[in-house]
């Protein structure tokens, strides 16, 4: 049985767990549960009007589309464009958010009665964003207003260019250059200038506040069209999914199973993620590896117009036609990926740069749609920056993939006398480079990443929630987690850790054996977890104490219950409990009582373990006051949130070990 690459992560705690925040009232009276009500707090919801706008807010609560800087111009020239019959151009991008963008865009300038047309660039031959050759076709073809989406805000130069041939106007959402095109109108949430309060839009919600600009102005109404394009588009781009973003995922995906867009509703059917058993739908997750991908590949190995049209036919038949050729589509973009894949794994055998803080992989004619998928799949197996080149006639074509210690535009920028052009962002970027500089290159930049780099950098992060005992987790606190839906960039599903986990059943399950089903123990608590794509390291056996990271979920199979899904496991080496360890802790106890009385449960653990001059690990020392507390001779209470010790009169009688379930469980 071939194993998985075993990661190594570094848990991190989102607070110190030990620490006891007092949580406000106002919870309870909006019936969060204790364990949700810590989450939401720990996210910065620490006012009962911030949780109400958290759990509440509608389309109602959106701002006002004219706050945007440039607004009044743009609605200003389409609607003139629209009266006078001029024929506009929609300008988009080939990714899902671009393809969504662009959807959005002329479907709302449909409904207002334009004669509008859309244009994205071919991928491989013209690249991403304006370009001058594209401008002249389509003012020869009759465009009097062009309108970018998802793309335009780098190109103040091409504008002056070709502005005095087409009206331009901007709509964009990325970072804000030193040049903004001079043109009707440039919308973007990052300008200096800009009044809109929300400023993580994707390019798609940019998009709506245009159409939601122009209904207000035409005819005194909210726009609620395309708001599922609007969820699509937005979760595909990994923006953050707060404040605007949230709503609009939110009330787009509510949206999904009842869609008019005949597009989307062919393509949640023909990947599986809606049938005639689906009730709900509000998982962000399935959005983006079920839905995304389908739209994405049409612009990575095809051409992103068919994702357009898809979103834009009111044919039934076509629209299943267009959606089974975008899912075929990705099949084969899948089939392209793992080959290259395996390949760019190969590479790395041949250069022996295995070690190399930043991989540097090249490989001839490798498609050039697929080859940032790739990178971010050599990242998530070495967890090293992974820049993958594609070599045609003599040029590189490079996209890259890195990780938060990395700022990879900065280390491009540092090897730029060796590079034909860049760019990009901290954490992905492209390039181009000659052949021949291609060795050069990679010394140079793994010789700047000698300078930034540190070894922990290139351990992976597992942001843990919280550590919780296995009873904690219940049905109805795992229920209410889903208020915390949509999850995504800056409000991730929640993971937590729980410590001493007694291993009761392990056995592989899978076609290929690959994943384990364990049942963990803990005291008088049972739940069943599920580990997938498992490695040598993170095989344990029956009687293994482990610490797991996991998400929990409800399984529906024979009655709702609790299970988890591990993400990563440590397993416990050291002999674990002993008599002798346990007596001398009894003893020290014994001997101090002001050590428990009406302590915090943490603070007793931390005092023990000083005490103890550390002949105790403290997770050795949690065990052991549970075997206390079975033994009754250590009472536990909770007040206010917090746990603590009582010491009934029987404290100091003589402990029978043989009577603790937990001390057969846990000794070795």
């Amino acid at each position: 049985m071939t194993m998985a690459k075993k990661v190594n992560y570094r848990w991190k705690f989102r607070s110190d767990s030990d620490v006891n925040n007092e949580i406000p009232s106002f919870f309870q009276r909006h019936n969060i549960p204790e364990g949700t009500a810590k989450i939401l707090f720990r996210r910065g919801i620490k006012t009962e009007d911030a949780l109400g706008h958290f759990l509440y807010d509608t389309l109602d609560d959106l701002a006002d589309p004219f706050l945007m800087k440039g607004m009044e111009a743009a609605v200003e020239r389409i609607l003139s464009a629209i009266e006078k019959k001029e024929k506009i151009v929609i300008y988009g991008d080939y990714d899902v958010d671009g393809i969504t963008a662009t959807s959005i865009m002329i479907r709302g300038l449909k409904k207002l009665g334009a004669n509008v047309d859309f244009y994205i660039p071919l991928r491989e031959e013209e690249g991403y964003g304006l370009n001058e050759k594209a401008i002249h076709y389509l003012v020869d073809q009759g465009f009097a207003l062009l309108i970018t989406v998802d793309c335009g805000i780098a190109s103040a130069d091409l504008v002056a260019k070709v502005s005095h041939l087409i009206d331009i106007i901007i709509t964009d959402h990325h970072q804000i250059p030193p040049n903004i095109p001079q043109c009707v109108s440039v919308l973007d949430t990052h300008r200096d200038d800009c009044m809109y309060p929300y400023k993580d839009m994707a390019g798609c919600g940019v998009a709506y506040t245009v159409c939601r600009a122009l209904f207000l102005r035409k005819y005194g109404e909210r726009y609620e069209d395309t708001l599922e394009l609007v969820a699509l588009g937005t979760i595909a781009d990994v923006v953050s999914l707060t404040g605007e973003n949230r709503i609009l995922v939110r009330e787009g995906m509510a949206r999904f199973l009842c869609t008019p867009i005949k597009g989307l509703s062919a393509l949640l059917s023909v990947t599986g993620l809606v049938n005639e058993n689906t009730k709900t739908f509000h998982s962000a997750e399935q959005v983006s590896f079920g839905l995304a991908p389908r739209l994405n590949a049409a612009g990575r190995i095809a051409h992103a117009k068919y994702g357009v049209e898809l979103m834009l036919t009111d044919d039934g038949e076509t629209a299943e036609k267009l959606a089974r050729k975008l899912y075929e589509t990705n099949n084969e973009r899948r089939v392209i990926e793992k080959d290259i894949y395996e390949e760019a794994i190969k590479r790395i055998e041949e250069l022996h740069t295995e070690d190399d803080m930043v991989l540097v992989i090249d490989g001839k004619d490798w498609h050039p749609g697929v080859i940032g998928i790739v990178a971010s799949r050599v990242l998530e197996l070495y967890h090293k920056p992974a820049l993958i080149l594609t070599i045609r006639d003599g040029v590189g074509k490079g996209s890259c993939r890195s990780i938060p210690a990395f700022n990879i535009y900065k280390a491009l920028s540092h090897c730029s006398d060796l590079l034909i052009q860049f760019g990009g962002h901290t954490m992905a970027a492209g390039f181009s480079i000659k052949e021949e500089n291609i060795p050069a290159f990679r010394q140079k930049i793994n010789q700047y990443a000698k300078s930034i780099l540190k070894p922990e950098d290139f351990l992976p992060i597992l942001e843990i929630e919280d550590r919780l005992a296995l009873s904690e987790f219940t049905v109805p606190f795992v229920e209410s987690l889903d208020l915390l839906e949509p999850f995504g960039c800056d409000n991730p599903k929640p993971l937590f850790a729980a410590r001493n986990l007694y291993v009761e059943i392990a056995r592989y399950i899978g076609q290929d054996n690959k994943h384990i089903k364990y049942q963990l123990g803990q005291q008088n608590s049972s739940i069943d977890a599920l580990l997938w794509n498992v490695c040598q390291e993170n095989v344990c056996h029956v009687g293994d104490v482990v610490d797991m990271v996991f998400e929990p979920e409800i399984n529906n199979w024979y009655g709702k219950r609790v299970q988890l899904i591990g993400k990563d496991l440590h397993i416990q080496r050291e002999p674990f409990l002993t008599r002798e360890l346990l007596v001398s802790m009894f003893l020290q106890l014994k001997k101090d009582p002001m050590l428990l009385e009406g302590k915090a449960v943490y603070k007793v653990e931390n005092d023990i373990y000083r005490n103890l001059k550390s002949k105790m690990t403290k997770n050795q020392i949690e065990i052991a006051l549970s075997v206390f507390e079975e033994l009754k001779i250590l009472k536990r209470c909770h007040q206010s949130g917090t746990d603590y010790y009582q010491m009934p009169a029987k404290f100091g009688e003589k402990m029978d070990l043989t009577s603790s379930c937990i001390y057969e469980q846990y000794k070795k």
